[in-house]
């Protein structure tokens, strides 16, 4: 999906008034869709968030066999197919952004012996999937995946999957909710205990619909939640209202409380027990929050809120709370910001693997606003200072909680707040701009880069391996809506289509016809990270006749006249070398060595660094020597060493390349 980038600039104000309510909760509207599924007959669903993220759910469900009807604004139907009714999908199922949607549809769709293929935009794809697959694969689902247990993914399910018992090692609602539904077709009790309590926007759902689910405090104090698959229903019809998010709402109560004069009335959110930690520090801060017309909606409980300005300090935030509370960080960050005295929140590891290093961005966006704050560890330390002085550009990394807390602590600072990239607000808030705005707020759309540079623009990306091309390559694609083409698949293509064939990689004809025959979807496959398909690449790539067919595939590529970012090593000096503008990625051989050998223990891989060193140095020295296009940079590409950089740091000296030009 190409992504609307749109940088937006947020000014002080002199107060946020009035009655609102927020979109639908996001959690909520997911598991909503996808239970509804699970049960015979129609379920009519009111207030679903209908942004981005929720609207692939819908869109995978659909593709799964399951109708799914828009009949008005936040108005849906949905005809439960009811347990064991899900088909294959004939298509890849992309969830864009939606991390939830994926790690939820993976467990769905494990009891069942078909093949899901799942992909995501550059954020999704790049975060782990291995928390999540661990326990399925215990049931009997088999997976095929991207390095480091990333998405593009295949799950092969199977019609035998196995209830089992499951401590959560970590934390996660989204994975307590993975194991249940696959618990949902499979025979027995499947049962899971948390630690610590999460999200029970699942169990109360199930429990709503009519499915049985029991909860238990065991003599640890952890609680076991379990699950009878299985089960048998009738056809009904059922209504599920989906109420405000306390997560969307947490962005305007604390505008409210920051911006002087100020007050607000924020109508139906849920204010379940598990999610309203955030509320609960801020009257510790000395927020004035009340609740009013308090009641119980579809198994979750509601409230009314109102807010008024408040003189906020601050305060220590135990670890034990951060389950309850962990989406609404960066929002708390800011309130932080405004509060006398220091801040400290613990527990925040969960935050380095959410759409992006949330801790890391928090921050980096933080000190660029003038206010003291660094982590250690998982703790967060924020000094605040009155009123921050803002002035600056915050990044995003694609991020929609960033942006928008961002954008509210420009209502308050010094001076205006810039975010580089607001898209991704669209996945959980679609109309928050129009919304503060209507309240007061001076949000306002600035004029983003992506959208000054022709659409036809060629970026070439040259350099050695684990200097982080690959990584830039995406991002730039994604921040300017270019096609990519990771050039290095193209063979492993070449030799997915051998391998499955039944071929032998040194059949030099074969090879000439596979490669005459690869498309974009081949490029997708999981399955080309395979070993057996790396083996035959690298035979393959010998033939002189298969280079010159992959390299008219990588001109044409370029030339759609769509745009494109491509990366390898002879990108710019002779597949596309008269490309708009030329990169070469470089780092320090032990730079990369170190990258490399962490991305290998991360993936669970035990290899001695020295040994990773070694490697790289061969593959540079042949790189360089080949006598066929040698890796070197283009007489006018921009050289950037990424030895001392961030990801974040090359991407932005990237885009200034650009600008500048």
């Amino acid at each position: 999906m190409k992504k609307n980038n749109a940088a937006l600039k947020s000014s002080a104000v002199s107060a946020i008034k009035g009655a609102v309510t927020v979109p639908g909760d996001k959690s909520i509207s997911h598991r909503a869709l996808m239970l509804s599924s699970q049960v015979l007959g129609i379920t009519h669903i009111s207030g679903l968030l209908e942004g981005s993220d929720v609207l692939n759910t819908a869109k995978a469900l659909h593709s799964l066999g399951v109708p799914v009807t828009r009949i008005g604004t936040q108005r849906w139907e949905v005809r439960g197919v009811g347990i064991g009714g899900l088909r294959e999908s004939d298509t890849v199922l992309d969830l864009g952004n939606s991390g939830t949607s994926t790690r939820l549809l993976m467990g769905l769709v494990t009891p069942y012996p078909f093949t899901t293929v799942f992909t995501g935009d550059a954020s999704l794809r790049s975060r782990p999937m291995a928390r999540v697959m661990t326990p399925l694969s215990e049931m009997g689902a088999k997976f095929i995946c991207h390095s480091g247990d990333r998405l593009p993914l295949a799950i092969v399910g199977t019609a035998d999957t196995l209830p089992i018992t499951y401590r959560l090692p970590v934390a996660s609602a989204q994975v307590k909710s993975a194991i249940l539904l696959a618990g949902l077709n499979t025979p027995g009790r499947t049962t899971v205990i948390e630690s610590l309590l999460t999200r029970d926007h699942t169990e109360n759902m199930l429990q709503y619909l009519g499915f049985e689910v029991k909860s238990e405090t065991q003599k640890d104090g952890a609680l076991s939640i379990s699950l009878t698959g299985q089960p048998i229903f009738s056809a009904a019809e059922r209504e599920i209202m989906v109420p405000g998010d306390p997560s969307s709402a947490a962005f305007i109560i604390i505008s409210a409380l920051i911006c002087k004069n100020s007050s607000i009335s924020i109508k139906n959110v849920c204010i379940n027990p598990l999610r309203i930690g955030l509320f609960t520090t801020l009257k510790e801060m000395g927020a004035k929050i009340e609740w009013r017309n308090e009641r119980l909606v579809a198994g979750e409980k509601v409230a009314d809120i109102s807010v008024v300005s408040s003189h906020l300090k601050g305060i220590t935030v135990a670890a034990e709370r951060a389950p309850s509370m962990i989406d609404e960080y960066p929002i708390l960050a800011v309130a932080a910001a405004f509060a006398e005295g220091k801040t400290v929140m613990h527990g925040l590891s969960e935050l380095r693997v959410k759409e992006s290093d949330r801790l890391a961005a928090i921050v980096a966006a933080l000190n660029a606003c003038g206010v003291k704050a660094h982590a250690e560890g998982d703790s967060l330390h924020i000094v605040g200072n009155g009123i921050p002085k803002g002035g600056a550009t915050v990044t995003t990394h694609y991020d929609h909680r960033i942006a928008m807390a961002f954008l509210v602590m420009g209502m308050a600072s010094l001076e205006p707040v810039t975010v580089d990239d607001a898209s991704a607000i669209q996945t959980s808030f679609p109309e928050f701009t129009n919304l503060f705005n209507k309240l007061g707020a001076n949000i306002h759309p600035l004029q983003s880069l992506s959208s000054a540079i022709p659409h036809s623009v060629v970026i070439a990306i040259d350099g050695p391996a684990a200097s982080g091309k690959g990584t830039l390559a995406r991002r730039l694609a994604e921040y300017f809506r270019l096609d990519y083409l990771d050039t290095g698949s193209l063979y492993r293509a070449v030799g997915m289509k051998m391998v499955y064939a039944g071929k032998d990689p040194h059949d030099r004809a074969a090879a000439l016809e596979a490669a005459k025959s690869i498309d974009a979807e081949d490029l997708a496959n999981p399955r080309l990270r395979q070993e057996r398909i790396g083996q035959a690449a690298s035979v393959i790539s010998a033939f002189p006749e298969v280079r010159e067919v992959l390299l008219d595939f990588q001109r044409n590529f370029a030339r759609s006249g769509r745009g494109a970012v491509l990366d390898g090593r002879d990108i710019g000096t002779v597949v596309c070398p008269d490309a708009d503008f030329k990169f070469f990625i470089t780092a320090t051989l032990y730079a990369r060595a170190k990258r490399r050998h962490r991305e290998l223990q991360g993936q669970g891989i035990e290899v001695v660094f020295e040994s990773v060193l070694e490697d790289l140095r061969e593959r540079d020295e042949r790189d360089e020597k080949r006598a066929i296009a040698p890796m070197k940079p283009a007489d006018d590409a921009f050289v950037i060493d990424t030895s001392p950089l961030d990801a974040s740091e090359v991407f932005e000296k990237a885009c200034q390349v650009v600008s500048k030009k």
